[in-house]
């Protein structure tokens, strides 16, 4: 691994991240700039050493409508000089603090990688992705403290910079590192709160000459970056089509989160238990696209609390991105990790809800109680943590009726204890879905 030309650290082999940040790389690179990627992998996923057998290179298929024209085009990506596995790679991965450089850190771990877990701090590897990036930013202040390092996650939660920033304190003082480290941080690191948004259905089944680790994208790319217009000056980003640099994303955040990835988390539970495979297959059926307008209308524009014309806009345009015409978004793959998802997506509107109203909502309580029968009912299909699967394992094996599960697992994983709502949500669910 020649390091020296390693200037982006990337957190994640993913198609959503290789579909997102690579194709701006390299379009900066085309203009002008030496961007190099080194990607780190923590999963068991075969894409590093796949990639690696190709030089890492790959393609980008744009397919979709973009400004009312039909769009069909391939990128070629080479960007990618290296790759890591952790933790069998971890003495490289620590030896790349030290590279002068590499300054931008990218990550794309899903909302679970962002969740404190309590780690034995003599373990010379931590097992989670904030505590080696925790030792990883120690290393660089011990033996080259010069050195700047700015942080771009790209997980689809509200404030992520700042929340990273806050875990890997956390995670400094739990490792007995100096307090004059928590300063450096303050010093020469430099986190932003992203949001990112394009829809990433994977590889492109449809195009039998597709070559492996293709990677089918629409053609709408949105990365909004928050910070103080000195930060945000520096960034190579800014250079970038559909990149908008902002000193709060908030608005844009809550709206987009709410709405594209809470529609994603609530029909892609439907739609595996109506034995659906993909977003269009789910949008076919007239009712249930009627139904998907009523949660929108009842249920999320109340809680985002925007101008009423701009969220119905937004919301058009993005079931108009759902429908599009080259997209096979597996509705398997939308459903990775769907407990943490739906916690961040869509529960806040649930409480919000039942707050207001003193009852949960009618249409995320049946996303919720069909999200539950995923786990209970397709235990084979669901892709998440351990944790997370040993507690249905567990679950599905405990005395009780279906319903009284669903109950448990409602209190246990989101906090909701409204039982009558739920029942309700239960019973209607259960008549939509084959016998």
């Amino acid at each position: 691994m020649n390091k020296s030309k390693i200037q982006v650290l990337q957190f994640g082999t993913g198609n959503f991240l290789r579909g997102f940040i690579e194709p701006m790389i390299q379009e900066l690179n085309q203009n002008g700039d030496s961007l190099h990627v080194c990607l780190v992998q923590s999963t068991n996923s075969a894409n590093l050493e796949g990639l690696r057998l190709q030089n890492f290179a790959y393609s980008v298929y744009v397919a979709g409508i973009g400004e009312g024209e039909r769009i069909e085009k391939t990128q070629s990506i080479s960007c990618i000089s290296a790759g890591l596995r952790l933790p069998h790679d971890y003495d490289q991965f620590i030896s790349l603090a030290l590279e002068p450089e590499l300054r931008w850190l990218i990550s794309n771990v899903t909302e679970a990688g962002l969740e404190w877990k309590k780690e034995d701090q003599t373990k010379k590897i931590p097992s989670s992705f904030v505590g080696r990036l925790t030792k990883w930013l120690y290393a660089r202040f011990e033996h080259a403290p010069e050195l700047e390092t700015v942080l771009l996650p790209c997980e689809l939660i509200p404030n992520n910079g700042a929340l990273l920033k806050d875990l890997i304190q956390r995670k400094a003082a739990e490792f007995l590192f100096p307090a004059h480290f928590l300063f450096w941080i303050d010093q020469k690191c430099t986190f932003h709160n992203t949001l990112v948004d394009r829809i990433v259905p994977g590889f492109p089944k449809q195009l039998d000459t597709a070559a492996p680790y293709t990677v089918q994208v629409e053609p709408y790319l949105f990365w909004g970056i928050e910070g103080n217009a000195a930060s945000l000056d520096k960034l190579p980003f800014k250079a970038c089509k559909g990149v908008l640099l902002t000193e709060s994303l908030l608005p844009y955040s809550q709206r987009k989160i709410s709405i594209l990835n809470g529609l994603h988390t609530y029909l892609a539970a439907k739609g595996m238990l109506l034995q659906l495979e993909t977003v269009a297959d789910y949008l076919k059926d007239s009712s249930r696209l009627a139904e998907l307008y009523l949660l929108l209308e009842e249920e999320i524009f109340p809680f985002l609390n925007q101008p009423l014309d701009s969220l119905r806009d937004y919301a058009s345009k993005v079931l108009e991105r759902f429908s599009n015409p080259f997209t096979a978004h597996s509705l398997r793959s939308i459903s990775f990790q769907s407990v943490s998802k739906f916690k961040m997506r869509l529960a806040p509107i649930g409480q919000f809800y039942l707050k207001k109203n003193g009852a949960l909502p009618p249409y995320i309580s049946q996303g919720l109680v069909a999200l539950i029968l995923c786990y209970l009912r397709l235990p084979h299909q669901m892709q998440d943590t351990e944790e997370t699967l040993s507690y249905f394992n567990k679950l599905q094996q405990a005395k009780g009726s279906e319903l009284d599960k669903v109950m448990l697992a409602s209190k246990d994983l989101f906090d909701f204890e409204d039982q009558e709502s739920l029942k309700i949500a239960y019973s209607n669910l259960l008549l939509t879905l084959p016998t």
